[in-house]
């Protein structure tokens, strides 16, 4: 059994020695558009959100990240780090969680940019493959 938390900005402090290495894992495979104190800073004034997934024996399995981005059209629910194991252990229940969590927050979609791997683990709870981001480092002009 797991069990999913959603740990409010006013508890961050409480648990960030905890998670912070979850959220450098997940992070680590960005391109690193924001660094792990980055992250914090954004949970601790609410642009982002926590969430814990944690097994029988209250051990840690995984920590995530979301942020709440507001299109001009559509409020929708960001996947921004994932960091952990035995995902096909608790992915169902964290993905039914987190989506009802953000239709109570007037989220009409979920998004994330993901890695290939998770393309296929994602298709089968109805996420489909929309968009294909494709990156490039730029050198600046001396």
């Amino acid at each position: 059994m797991m069990y999913v938390s959603g740990i409010p900005s006013s508890k961050v402090n409480d648990v960030w020695d905890r998670c912070k290495k979850f959220i450098e894992m997940g992070n680590n495979k960005s391109q690193q558009e924001m660094n792990v104190d980055d992250i914090y800073e954004k949970l601790l004034t609410t642009d982002m959100q926590l969430w814990m997934i944690f097994n029988e024996d209250a051990e840690i399995v995984s920590v995530l990240t979301t942020e709440v981005v507001l299109y001009p059209r559509m409020k929708t629910c960001r996947i921004v780090t994932l960091g952990g194991k035995d995902m096909d252990d608790w992915v169902e229940q964290f993905l039914e969680v987190l989506e009802e969590w953000a239709l109570e927050n007037d989220c009409v979609a979920m998004e994330t940019a993901c890695r290939k791997g998770f393309i296929k683990k994602l298709e089968k709870y109805g996420y489909e493959h929309t968009y294909t981001i494709l990156t490039k480092k730029l050198q600046t002009l001396q």
